[in-house]
């Protein structure tokens, strides 16, 4: 099978204009702030497709540093197993489908111009909650009935006063999920005049599915159409390439990459393709190293820098690539991400927002 590479389109601009009397003078031209986020949506499929829930209790876990801020919204049950943060003990929540992980946001001021006037920055989650978070944010929650995560429901996340300064000294932690998107080449946040990161961070759960359906085969894997999408708003969007790896433990893997997929209102279910299973001389290590070197062109075709797309993928390195497993991996499109995080920014800027999908198989799941 030929291997292709997603390219996917730059995300628009966002531009702020007034209007000017004949004669006066023109004010200085807005300051061109460049925002990029990436993250990750992960679920978990049984192998004839169905959804798992309880997501929020980790198998694998990585702890984040210990200054991260967490939010519970009011619950009915005293139960503390039915907490919706994620942690590696308990059974976790039946209807948590989907962890929202590690999105982080930097900011770009253009070289040689001065930084913004402080600015506020808002993220919405509908169908889920916000519920760890750095620096201090506001959290809120709204449609929540105190039992059950819906898509009735939107978590609200507000950071105030956001100013960018340079040589600003960061907390100090040895969480390597929380270091590796420190190595980049972006401005430092301070939110309120108090907590300063080197980009703002957050995560949550949710009751949502994946994009794309799944079935195992005999022969492979069937990936299949999502099941009336309420975000697909226009007649069909790209998909772009999907990755389909199987790591195991010894450092090796075997992955096939798909030609670019659409998704169309209307094709409910429809099989958009069929990856063949794995043979023995599928897998080896340079097969590692090729799936990260083809996803890290993606990340950076869909309008990360160079430097970002290597710190998700380092970030990710062990759920990602060293965790044994089979996954499917695939670029979220603009129109998913729109509908259910939306993003509000109060200064003039450009905007990138680079969500991967992963499904996690459970191969012994019938």
């Amino acid at each position: 099978m030929i291997r292709v590479i997603g390219v996917f389109a730059a995300a628009a601009a966002v531009g702020v204009g007034s209007l000017q009397g004949r004669g006066a003078p023109s004010p200085p031209k807005p300051t061109h702030l460049v925002v990029h986020e990436w993250g990750t949506i992960t679920t978990r499929h049984t192998a004839n497709g169905r959804a798992e829930g309880r997501l929020n209790r980790l198998d694998y876990f990585e702890s984040l540093a210990d200054f991260v801020h967490r939010y519970e919204p009011p619950v009915t049950s005293r139960d503390p197993l039915q907490s919706l943060l994620k942690a590696p003990v308990g059974a976790g929540r039946a209807e948590v489908t989907m962890r929202l992980e590690t999105p982080v946001i930097y900011f770009h001021p253009a070289p040689g111009s001065p930084p913004p006037a402080p600015f506020d920055v808002t993220v919405n989650f509908r169908g889920g909650v916000l519920n760890e978070f750095y620096p201090e944010a506001t959290p809120s929650v709204n449609g929540w009935n105190g039992e059950h995560l819906s898509d009735a429901m939107t978590s609200t996340l507000a950071w105030k006063s956001i100013t960018l300064t340079g040589g600003v000294t960061l907390p100090l932690t040895k969480s390597h999920v929380w270091l590796a998107p420190r190595d980049v080449k972006s401005t430092p946040v301070t939110v309120n005049g108090g907590e300063v990161e080197q980009y703002l961070f957050y995560r949550g759960v949710a009751n949502l599915p994946a994009l794309l359906g799944t079935e195992l085969t005999r022969d492979g894997m069937l990936l299949r159409s999502p099941a009336r999408p309420p975000w697909l708003t226009t007649a069909s969007t790209t998909l772009g390439a999907v990755w389909v790896a199987d790591i195991r433990r010894n450092g090796i893997a075997a992955f096939r990459t798909t030609e670019p997929l659409t998704i169309a209102r209307g094709d409910s279910s429809r099989v958009l393709a069929r990856v063949a299973a794995f043979s023995t001389r599928d897998y080896s290590a340079a097969e590692l190293q090729n799936l990260r070197e083809s996803m890290h062109a993606a990340l950076v075709a869909r309008g990360l820098y160079p430097d970002e797309a290597t710190a998700m993928l380092e970030t990710w390195k062990n759920s990602y690539f060293g965790v044994p497993g089979l996954r499917v991996f695939y670029i979220v499109p603009n129109e998913w991400t729109s509908y259910y995080l939306p993003l509000t920014i109060s200064t003039p800027h450009t905007l990138s927002r680079v969500i991967v999908g992963r499904i996690d198989m459970d191969t012994n799941t019938p």
